[in-house]
Order: structure tokens, then sequence, then C-alpha cells
């Protein structure tokens, strides 16, 4: 399948540059998208409101604050209906979401988070 894994966590980017440490209860959120599945992400970053930290795809990561990632959060991962992925939302693969209320709620809002999108073409 093309298209992105995205995981978002409060680990930082350092603890999450080794997958084998991470802890997964530290996950916020998860999903699977399209292509253009990633359009959120950048958009965030050309708003001043994200930072992408790398960007090979293996993974890119990003960083932004929790006031910024838990509304879009709490307001669900939309799923996709006809292949379309919205550029200013969360949106991923049926069957693929995982959303950790009470993680998010559990935020700080000027707590950084880390945002992974792997590359799965």
């Amino acid at each position: 399948m093309s298209g992105w894994w995205t995981i978002i966590s409060t680990e930082t980017p350092e603890q999450m540059a080794d997958m084998t440490k991470v802890g997964k209860q530290a996950f916020l959120a998860t999903w699977e998208a399209g292509l253009s599945g990633a359009d959120w992400i950048a958009q965030l970053c050309t708003q001043g409101k994200a930072t992408q930290l790398a960007f090979n795809g293996f993974p890119n990561r990003y960083t932004a604050t929790a006031d910024v990632i838990a509304p879009l959060l709490q307001a669900g991962i939309a799923e996709t209906h006809d292949d379309e992925f919205p550029q200013d939302r969360p949106t991923g693969w049926p069957g693929t979401i995982t959303v950790h209320g009470e993680r998010i709620a559990a935020c700080t809002p000027g707590q950084l988070l880390t945002i992974e999108v792997w590359d799965q073409s």
C-alpha cells in the first residue's frame, strides 16, 4: 500500500528515534492514510504551528505542542471516504485509526509532542 503511517507520541524525538525502546503507552494516536494523508502536518508546518525535524520518510519527524495537536485528535481522526484526505485534518483508512482520549486529555497545553509519519510505499 502506498501512503503513510502516523504516530503521535508524548515521547521526545530522541526517544522516538529508537522504536525498539519506545513505550507504546506514550502513543496518543496512530493511523494509516493514503498518499496525501500527511498534508495536514505539512500545512501546520507552513503555518508555523509544527516543526519538521526529519524528512526522509523513514520517518518524517515533526514536533508540535499539545495545544495545537490535541484539539485535532479530540475532534477524532476522520475516516476517508472515496480516498479523500483533506489537507487540514488528520484522516485515515477505516479500521486503522487508534485514538487514546484519556492520554490526550492528560497532555498540558505547551507539552511538546512528536509526530512521526512513516512512508509505506
